[in-house]
């Protein structure tokens, strides 16, 4: 299969993907060295299947976008993520992919995540849509996806989390999003190249660097303070370029929502009640 070798950073995301085809032999047959695609997933999901097309431990070629203006949202993707293809049940223009395909994949995320350590929600577990310029993996429900992988682990029960009351306003509003106000800075870190920030009012609790830094270059000091020294304890505000736009994903588990900044930045979730109170 092609791939760019053995991995050099530790895992920390899932990508989901489509075959685009309701032929899992025509997508796997891509990734075959010599099929001239240079493309790769680690795994192809299909009906009460799973079959594993490359190892973990191998860089596969699925998400790192197509070159020029295509730039990844989450910086050196494929060297930091597992790659899940899985079958349509139907063709296009709808793409759905069956219940059945969604409860085996599910049985893989959960191990996956248990193996990595990583949460079983969208702050990790991303739609290939999300990242580069495609409209991959079509009509993959991922809201069930995740729930069933969460039911595997143990997590939750069967019932659907009830969406808060700030999401479902975002949702109403068509993911539009306003944050005008100042937030406190709590901790800033140089991490990932380049110096962030973590602020707890804004993540609805201590956060973590991997989901909730939010780029230093992205905001200015409110409180007269040198924009060029933000320490801990600084108030500060999102520049307005970053200040005014969509919501990109959204979580009810973690009430989290998800807005990619663009460029070398990834993105940040934020706490969805702290972001519409701001």
């Amino acid at each position: 299969m092609y791939n760019g070798g053995e991995r050099t950073r530790a895992v920390d995301f899932v990508v989901i993907h489509h075959n685009a085809t309701t032929s899992k032999e025509a997508d796997i047959g891509t990734w075959v060295v010599g099929s001239g695609a240079y493309t790769s997933a680690h795994y192809e999901i299909a009906n009460n299947e799973i079959i594993g097309t490359l190892g973990e431990n191998y860089v596969a070629y699925h998400a790192g976008g197509t070159g020029g203006s295509d730039v990844p949202t989450i910086s050196d993707i494929n060297n930091r993520s597992i790659g899940l293809e899985f079958l349509n049940s139907t063709g296009a223009p709808d793409w759905e992919v069956s219940d059945e395909t969604l409860r085996s994949g599910a049985k893989l995320l959960a191990d996956i995540c248990e193996r990595y350590g990583l949460p079983i929600d969208r702050s990790v577990i991303k739609l290939h849509r999300e990242i580069t310029a495609t409209a991959c993996p079509g009509g993959l429900d991922i809201d069930k996806l995740i729930q069933y992988a969460r039911e595997e682990a143990g997590v939750i029960g069967s019932d659907n989390v009830e969406e808060s009351d700030a999401i479902k306003k975002f949702k109403q509003d068509g993911g539009a999003f306003t944050l005008f106000k100042p937030f406190k800075v709590d901790e800033v870190k140089w991490i990932y190249g380049m110096w962030q920030a973590i602020s707890y009012e804004m993540t609805g609790g201590t956060g973590n660097w991997y989901n909730n830094g939010i780029p230093l270059a992205l905001v200015s000091r409110t409180d007269g303070g040198d924009n060029m020294n933000i320490t801990p304890g600084a108030t500060v505000k999102l520049d307005p370029e970053y200040n005014i736009g969509t919501i990109d994903a959204y979580d009810a588990f973690t009430n989290g929502i998800y807005i990619i900044w663009g460029g070398n930045y990834d993105g940040t979730w934020f706490d969805a009640d702290a972001v519409m109170s701001h």
